[in-house]
């Protein structure tokens, strides 16, 4: 019994050390990368950066801005997008005293979207979210 923790240790002990070379190699990797792009190895990748920024910034508009509410022409683009989506208007309404309700109005008038329906709806409506801020809303801020 002895033997095989040992084993079973130094076969764990392996597989960290192919991790951490692993882990060398994509560093090393890295830096050859930046400066063969001319750009100095020890400052942060600026497209890590932006993909927390964007990841920030849509994820404080899905929680905050759709789900409370806005006349935001930004929510409005995403709105529409998530229409186009699921071939419906999507209305986000918010009923005195109650929480988000997703209403699709058609032809035939408007209906609050079923449970499946928003369950469906809510990652379509979080990637919208995110391409949104990544195409403008980001841009806007960073070169101004």
């Amino acid at each position: 019994m002895a033997q095989s923790s040992i084993t079973h240790l130094r076969m764990m002990l392996q597989g960290y050390e192919q991790q951490l070379l692993t882990a060398r190699r994509l560093v090393k990797f890295h830096v050859r990368h930046r400066l063969a792009a001319g750009l100095d190895p020890q400052d942060p990748d600026p497209d890590v950066n932006r993909r927390r920024m964007v990841e920030k910034i849509a994820k404080e508009l899905y929680e905050t801005v759709v789900f409370t509410g806005s006349d935001n022409p930004v929510v409005e683009e995403i709105r529409r997008e998530l229409g186009k989506n699921f071939g419906q208007e999507v209305l986000f309404t918010y009923p005195p005293g109650g929480t988000l309700c997703m209403v699709a109005r058609t032809a035939d008038g408007s209906r609050p979207l079923t449970e499946e329906e928003q369950r469906r709806m809510r990652p379509v409506l979080w990637r919208l979210t995110r391409q949104k801020v990544d195409e403008s809303t980001l841009d806007k801020i960073l070169h101004k």
